[in-house]
């Protein structure tokens, strides 16, 4: 089943499957955490489905669904970046294999062995190499019959424009905090308003953070307020080069962020780290403002330079240090 929040893009989707008008090509984007992944699989299998349900959705019951679901239906792929071959690294760089994407051309230009659509969801599409984005052109320009292409991304800048140019875009929002909140909270989500404010309204995140992250921002934060406490912030950074780079970065960058606010707005301002606004002020009063923006612009382009192997823990050395001088 879809999200409870993406009712509309679905009706929108079952709108142009209904008139014969849904176009060959669709890129799902928006924020991380709204759900674009998982509404993609969904429609793949719907498209495959022998016997959806009235609103479109797949039965789960045919032999189509029970394909799709094992992995091994012929007229469906599904390509995710992965980490170079040799990788040892805690932290690789992932991209999207011009292997598995030949292997996607080949079975979307051969003949259905059901009878019906052949579909491919390429997820995390904007971490495609540059000659992979290139080779996928034909594949747009010249589709098949009966062929579904959906990529999906969070980054949809970072894609080709003639990429994006070929695709009809279907746009996924956070949802309305209240409707946030119900979902998380019949998930089981405890500390429900804490991890929304840390996913900026995306509930998958705002999930993800409870279930698997919470031991790791409670380490950033501990490193963070080090130097309140008369210890070297640098004595945690071998532990942090070891964490997910994106998420430790993402919380740092809203950390400095909070921090600006504070300098500029004053006590009034809303923080995005709430549960620390006190820390947060104790650090603002004796904060250098211009050293506080130019280390935001710093985190930011580690931020955008996600593709880029770095060694982590002189990154980290690096930022910390940067913290406790401004």
């Amino acid at each position: 089943m879809i999200y409870p929040w993406q009712n509309q893009q679905w009706q929108q989707i079952a709108r142009q499957r209904q008139q014969d008008r849904l176009a060959h090509a669709l890129l799902f984007q928006g924020p991380a955490g709204t759900g674009k992944k998982h509404f993609a699989n969904e429609l793949a299998r719907a498209m495959l489905c022998k016997q959806p349900a009235d609103s479109g959705i797949a039965c789960g019951q045919c032999e189509s669904c029970n394909l799709v679901r094992a992995g091994t239906h012929p007229d469906f792929r599904l390509l995710k970046p992965t980490p170079p071959a040799k990788s040892t690294s805690s932290n690789p760089v992932l991209s999207i294999k011009i292997d598995a994407l030949r292997d996607m051309y080949k079975a979307l230009s051969e003949t259905s062995q059901f009878g019906g659509y052949r579909v491919a969801v390429i997820e995390d599409a904007d971490k495609m190499p540059a000659q992979a984005a290139n080779s996928l052109l034909k594949t747009l320009e010249e589709p098949g019959r009966d062929t579904l292409l959906v990529l999906v991304s969070s980054h949809p800048h970072r894609l080709p424009v003639t990429i994006r140019s070929r695709c009809q875009s279907i746009r996924f929002q956070v949802p309305e905090a209240a409707t946030a909140v119900e979902w998380l909270g019949e998930s089981g989500v405890s500390n429900v308003q804490t991890a929304l404010k840390l996913a900026h309204g995306a509930p998958l995140l705002a999930r993800d953070y409870v279930e698997h992250h919470a031991e790791q921002r409670e380490l950033l934060v501990k490193a963070l307020n080090a130097s309140s406490r008369g210890e070297a912030s640098i004595q945690y950074a071998q532990k942090l080069a070891q964490m997910p780079r994106e998420y430790l970065l993402t919380w740092l960058l809203d950390w400095v962020s909070d921090l600006g606010r504070l300098l500029t707005c004053g006590s009034g301002a809303e923080l995005v780290n709430e549960d620390q606004r006190k820390a947060l002020e104790a650090r603002a009063s004796s904060a250098d403002t211009g050293k506080v923006f130019g280390l935001h612009d710093q985190i930011n382009a580690l931020i955008k330079a996600e593709g880029i192997a770095l060694n982590l823990q002189l990154l980290w050395e690096n930022l910390l240090i940067s913290l406790d001088n401004i």
